[in-house]
């Protein structure tokens, strides 16, 4: 059964559900969404190396990254992979499908989103996320193990978050992990937007959402020695941030 609508179809397959944006692809099936047949396609290097449960692979000539969604922490060894919700439609992975294409549509720096699954099981259910990968470009936290970033990139990247903030968009994560860097351009990505949302009252959750990424910035320091982060560093992203 299929379901259409603008920018995105549905098709509903026994308990599985799958958001897709038919111009980007057609008619995806079950199997795209097996990660463990994924890591299999794809070589090494392919592998999102500390971003989860994610992997590089090529589908019909385009680039794409797969997502399964995981939990973390002493829930995940009682409910491993699986979420509570008995709709797929307020799934993490279609709302994050339906964030991503919002802010594409806003020409905000995030990745195209093509495909989400829903596999229900009773009250509950198991998410994955296709989307297009971003090429040549390496996660800030990877780029500081190996050099120190000049002050124009780390002005960059707070100008970056203050572009998504102005949107009223509100990572729930925001960390050095999920944040992108063009090796040849030098523009900046955000990706990863589980539990984001739009955040129209307030401004206290960008504070939050700034101390949470100078936090994840200390905690690398503090676990790689020869992590090139400091004081001043974090002065010029805040004076991006401030235009």
């Amino acid at each position: 059964m299929e379901e259409s609508s603008k920018n995105e179809s549905i098709i509903k397959n026994g308990k599985r559900h799958i958001l897709y944006d038919a111009s980007l692809i057609e008619h995806p099936h079950a199997e795209l969404f097996d990660i463990n047949r994924a890591q299999q396609h794809a070589d090494e290097q392919s592998l999102a190396e500390g971003r989860g449960h994610a992997v590089f692979f090529n589908h019909r000539g385009d680039d794409l990254v797969l997502k399964h969604y995981q939990r973390g922490g002493k829930i995940a060894m009682i409910l491993g992979d699986e979420y509570f919700g008995v709709g797929c439609s307020n799934s993490r992975s279609f709302r994050e499908w339906r964030l991503l294409r919002r802010m594409c549509e806003m020409e905000l720096p995030v990745p195209l989103p093509v495909a989400a699954s829903c596999s229900r099981h009773g009250v509950f259910y198991r998410a994955d996320l296709i989307t297009r990968q971003i090429k040549n470009v390496m996660t800030l936290a990877d780029c500081l193990k190996q050099k120190a970033c000049d002050e124009t990139t780390w002005m960059a990247i707070g100008a970056c978050v203050r572009r998504f903030h102005d949107a009223a968009v509100y990572h729930a994560d925001l960390n050095s992990r999920n944040i992108l860097l063009s090796i040849e351009s030098g523009d900046v990505y955000l990706i990863d937007f589980d539990k984001g949302s739009f955040r129209y009252l307030g401004e206290s959750w960008k504070r939050s959402n700034l101390a949470r990424l100078q936090r994840s910035l200390v905690k690398f320091k503090s676990l790689n020695p020869g992590f090139h982060f400091s004081a001043e560093n974090w002065g010029s992203l805040i004076k991006g941030y401030a235009g």
